[in-house]
């Protein structure tokens, strides 16, 4: 049984968490982005060995206008766009550090890049970040404790670029449609990259600090 299985988002918050993780000899693998982070052969084959625990990491977008960048969050519930939820575990979630700002979460099918869209869907649903993957992952992970923490890469308080095509069907990023999409928005691309390199950065330094707040 592995003890705990760490899922990461490939690319470069994948590349972050390994940094702060560099001495752990936790299971960690990074996972396709978006719904199709369900299909990562590698997470296929770690769930043949039973978990006893999984975190999810990586970063995701505040949908209030008030929401800060690199701000460490951690979720409660994560529910899709249809209003239907799941819960993470209590137990897990518990042990983290209680200055992490506790939130509810959605999954979306895709990028939201209108700081309007954004701060719709916080006041129709009573959420707080925004992300691709934890819906899909927690219902592939029905049955397994599961805690999931992420780090705020942008607030609901501008506009981004359109990333919408920037990724394929398998989640992998479209190096041409990214490229496209920022110089579509340079100002907005600015903002992304600023905000997603400070939160990359807080990712890498809190990784191995909740790995050992969950398994003391």
């Amino acid at each position: 049984m592995t003890p705990c299985l760490v899922l990461v988002p490939q690319g470069a918050e994948y590349q972050a968490v390994q940094r702060g993780l560099k001495s752990s000899k936790e299971v960690m693998i990074p996972i396709r982005a978006g719904a199709a982070a369900v299909t990562t052969p590698g997470l296929i084959e770690a769930l043949r060995e039973s978990p006893a625990m999984v975190l999810i990491l990586g970063v995701c977008g505040g949908l209030r206008p008030n929401d800060r960048v690199g701000e460490v969050v951690v979720y409660t519930t994560c529910q899709d766009e249809a209003g239907q939820m799941y819960s993470l575990d209590q137990r897990l979630f518990g042990k983290l550090e209680p200055s992490w700002r506790r939130v509810k979460g959605i999954t979306t099918a895709k990028i939201l890049s209108k700081a309007q869209k954004k701060q719709a869907l916080a006041a129709r649903w009573g959420v707080e970040v925004v992300d691709m993957e934890g819906v899909p992952l927690l219902r592939a992970l029905a049955g397994i404790p599961v805690v999931m923490v992420r780090v705020i890469s942008d607030g609901g308080d501008r506009d981004l670029p359109d990333l919408s095509q920037a990724y394929d069907s398998q989640g992998s990023l479209r190096p041409g449609a990214l490229a496209t999409a920022m110089l579509r928005n340079p100002l907005g691309a600015a903002h992304l990259i600023q905000g997603s390199l400070k939160a990359l950065k807080v990712l890498a330094e809190i990784a191995p600090e909740i790995l050992q707040q969950l398994t003391r």
